[in-house]
């Protein structure tokens, strides 16, 4: 099924979904990372996902008992056209910039972080 682009820009342009879009550029991270980082409960991540997930922006992979979600592989020039926004958009913003430097410190501290050895 392909989803119109209109509903892409829809699913990421809400800003909690744009800071995991952001995030998932750099990781490949699983829920409680993006808790972490984030500072929401895990219903509410989840729930970001999903609508992620359903827009095709996000695949997940099982990993033993946690999923890890990835930024979903480019299939059409408009995926690359939305990576390249997200790379050039997010670059200045200090939103994007905290949250990654969280991300780091999330796989710095937590041991049962997914993302734990990678920064």
């Amino acid at each position: 099924m392909v989803v119109p682009f209109h509903d892409l820009l829809k699913a990421a342009a809400e800003p909690t979904r744009l800071r995991i879009l952001n995030l998932l550029r750099h990781s490949s991270l699983c829920v409680s990372d993006l808790q972490g980082v984030l500072g929401l409960p895990q219903s509410t991540v989840s729930r970001h996902l999903a609508t992620l997930r359903h827009a095709g922006l996000v695949v997940g992979a099982r990993r033993a008992t946690r999923t890890l979600y990835s930024l979903a592989p480019v299939h059409s020039p408009r995926f690359e056209a939305l990576r390249t926004l997200l790379s050039q958009g997010c670059y200045g913003e200090e939103t994007f910039r905290s949250d990654v430097a969280r991300l780091e410190l999330v796989a710095r501290e937590r041991t049962d972080s997914c993302v734990a050895g990678q920064f």
